[in-house]
């Protein structure tokens, strides 16, 4: 089937929305710590025809999004409790309905003594939930908690083979879709540390800029399209 002018701009805006959804995801977390932004991926052909979508123009791929996972800077924070990873995986927590992920290592205690989230999501260890006596711990580079000399907890590292493994949640949390793997040694957390968010403004400031006045163009398309249309048709009925 021939692609007309509307199809295929059509095409183009609903990628580009797509697009602008992403870079303002990232915008919005820029200050979020141990936030990985997003980036925009074709999907394989193999994966286009597995959806059945035929009646969507072939010559448009898919688009899909997938995690960058490079390291965010580390600013030291001083704070017992706050700590960072200077390797890959995340920290798992305890949601409501299963194991969550994040790389925000700020974390605080709760009224019962927990290790929990800033929003309060309970921060599992090795053995489960990590209580904690005080708010001045010591947290070695594997991740042991310390309680004077005695080691009470060890945080719970998980590891996954791909990024498309994890889904964004916003607020720095991610759900995995196939369990990822534990580490418990050379973890290289640091504590008194919290890591950036991996995202620089200004590129995607400039993205944005870039999608908007595309989408544009493809909208003004569009419309010079259908006035050509319309303007055929009625010279048609004019015979």
């Amino acid at each position: 089937m021939p692609l007309d002018a509307i199809t295929v701009a059509s095409r183009v805006m609903a990628d580009d929305l797509f697009r602008l959804n992403v870079v303002s995801q990232n915008l919005a977390n820029g200050g979020t710590a141990g936030y990985k932004k997003e980036l925009v991926a074709a999907r394989p052909f193999l994966d286009y025809l597995e959806t059945g979508e035929l009646r969507v123009p072939v010559s448009v791929p898919l688009l899909t999004s997938v995690l960058d996972m490079r390291q965010g800077t580390l600013t030291q924070t001083g704070n017992a409790l706050d700590v960072a990873l200077e390797a890959p995986g995340f920290f798992e927590v305890l949601g409501t309905d299963g194991p969550l992920y994040t790389r925000m290592g700020t974390f605080r205690l709760d009224d019962t003594g927990r290790l929990v989230t800033q929003a309060g999501v309970p921060v599992n260890g090795v053995s489960g939930e990590i209580l904690l006596n005080g708010v001045s711990p010591r947290i070695d580079r594997q991740g042991r908690v310390f309680e004077g000399e005695n080691a009470v907890a060890q945080l719970k590292v998980v590891r996954f083979t791909s990024p498309a493994a994890l889904t964004p949640l916003g607020g720095g949390l991610y759900r995995a879709a196939a369990p990822g793997e534990v580490v418990t040694d050379a973890l290289q957390i640091r504590q008194g540390f919290v890591e950036s968010s991996n995202v620089e403004a200004l590129p995607e400031m400039l993205r944005i800029i870039e999608l908007v006045r595309r989408f544009e163009s493809a909208q003004r398309v569009i419309q010079n399209y259908d006035g050509m249309l319309g303007g055929a048709i009625q010279k048609l009925g004019e015979f």
